[in-house]
């Protein structure tokens, strides 16, 4: 006859809450359709399902659960602290550990995006060619391509290091004030504003913004003012609500 081993049941945690915003169960919306319910301990309350391990694999349904049961969270809790992906405890035990050491910082964190959500906004170059576009735009370095490539002239990897760190300057340069120009228009609609670095070469901002529930038409106003601000060169494409992934910035004692 073959032992059976034992399995350990896990918690996999997905939001932190306040514990008056957080306690039930959520139903089987979680990894493997495991059944979501809140551990509360004092003033708060973990979000979990039970896992039968503490090692996760980032797969695309283990992903989309994580995010769905955010999702859900949204629709009830005035404030949720998200957690990333993979964070498991070996206990309902350890969990409320884990919120009594955290106490403090869950709570100031809750207060602080209560009542908010996030929205993002990616602005990118949209053309065929961004080192084209901006030879065509800037002079300065249209003006060393052509002296450093033209009539035919065979350019050294010094001569290609220089026009390339000419062309990173611009770029950076470029992003910051566009991203400036943004921000200015979006600030008084913002409780907060993030800047990630742009995604690509044509990235040109990556804002997460802090926005009042009630205050999403009045962003999404802004963003189309801003948006007015450029030429056809430039996308804007901005998502959300999302819970607050960009403003939680607890640093989990266990």
């Amino acid at each position: 006859m073959v032992p059976q081993v034992e399995t350990q049941v896990c918690n996999y945690l997905y939001a932190i809450v306040a514990h008056s915003q957080g306690c039930g169960r959520y139903g089987p919306i979680g990894i493997d359709e495991g059944e979501v319910y809140s551990i509360p301990a004092g003033q708060l309350a973990a979000i979990v399902s039970d896992v039968p391990n503490a090692r996760l694999r980032p797969e695309r349904r283990h992903l989309a659960a994580h995010h769905a049961v955010h999702k859900c969270l949204m629709r009830g809790a005035r404030a949720l602290l998200p957690m990333s992906f993979g964070v498991v405890a070996d206990s309902a035990q350890a969990v409320r550990r884990i919120l009594t050491l955290n106490r403090d910082a869950f709570l100031g964190q809750l207060r602080r995006v209560e009542g908010k959500v996030e929205m993002s906004l990616v602005v990118t170059c949209d053309v065929p060619n961004i080192f084209e576009y901006f030879v065509r735009t800037h002079p300065e370095l249209r003006a060393l391509r052509d002296r450093l490539f033209g009539g035919g002239r065979q350019p050294s990897e010094d001569d290609k290091i220089e026009l390339g760190r000419l062309f990173d300057r611009i770029l950076g340069d470029d992003r910051a004030e566009l991203a400036q120009a943004v921000v200015e228009i979006l600030a008084p609609l913002c409780a907060e504003i993030k800047e990630n670095p742009p995604r690509g070469e044509s990235g040109v901002m990556n804002l997460a913004c802090l926005v009042a529930r009630d205050g999403r038409e009045r962003f999404e106003r802004g963003v189309f003012e801003a948006a007015g601000r450029f030429d056809d060169n430039f996308s804007f494409d901005y998502s959300g609500p999302w819970p607050p992934y960009n403003f939680v910035e607890v640093e989990l004692r266990t």
